[in-house]
């Protein structure tokens, strides 16, 4: 997918070992992600649906994010068959090229999140191999990603709330990498958002 901070994908891989509650399967995942791309056409933020290898060229990269001095930074949501649950994978580098270290991500990671990740940081934020591209990326591991969307999503059943998973999940893992969704994603109703209950269509 590619927004205004970057170059942002969705895709579909595997990584990792299981966990409990609240599993997103594979089918669930593009639901949600047709609905996301949807909404996203309609405000004009840029996300894009990338299903194959071929087409994660780096070639149209762009967009910053300016601190002292410009980073630019990129985006791509998997899908962890293993752990069922989407995975953040992101870049960072600046202009010139330098890629930014794991040091230097921690440290551009916003005050109000250091305090509650300061007890693991490196098990939050790691740096792995791409599972597609094969690149060194940065990623927030998902082996918590459960837990915590597990009891969002009782909340949001018991209140008989529509709820996307894909922009709950991204909402709250997003900022923690100064990624921020626009508040109408928010705002969406089911009267707004496909039927997750339908055939699926194909994604170009």
């Amino acid at each position: 997918m590619r927004g205004a901070d970057g170059r942002r994908r969705v895709t579909i891989s595997c990584s990792m070992a299981g966990e409990e509650d609240f599993f997103l399967e594979e089918k669930r995942f593009k639901q949600y992600c047709e609905e996301f791309i949807k909404h996203s056409q309609q405000i004009g933020d840029g996300w894009e649906w990338r299903t194959s290898k071929e087409s994660l060229d780096d070639s149209q990269v762009a967009g910053a994010c300016a601190t002292e001095e410009v980073i630019r930074y990129e985006y791509h949501i998997l899908y962890s068959s293993s752990y069922q649950v989407p995975v953040l994978y992101f870049r960072a580098c600046f202009l010139d090229g330098r890629p930014l270290t794991l040091d230097e991500i921690w440290k551009s990671v916003h005050a109000c999140y250091q305090a509650r990740l300061l007890e693991g940081p490196w098990d939050t934020i790691t740096q792995q191999e791409h599972p597609l591209l094969g690149q060194p990326f940065f990623v927030l591991h998902p082996c918590r990603t459960n837990e915590f969307m597990s009891s969002i999503l009782t909340g949001s059943q018991k209140q008989n709330r529509h709820t996307n998973y894909i922009i709950l999940w991204l909402s709250i893992v997003g900022p923690v990498v100064g990624l921020n969704l626009p508040l109408s994603y928010a705002k969406l109703g089911p009267e707004q958002n496909t039927n997750t209950d339908s055939v699926e269509r194909p994604l170009s």
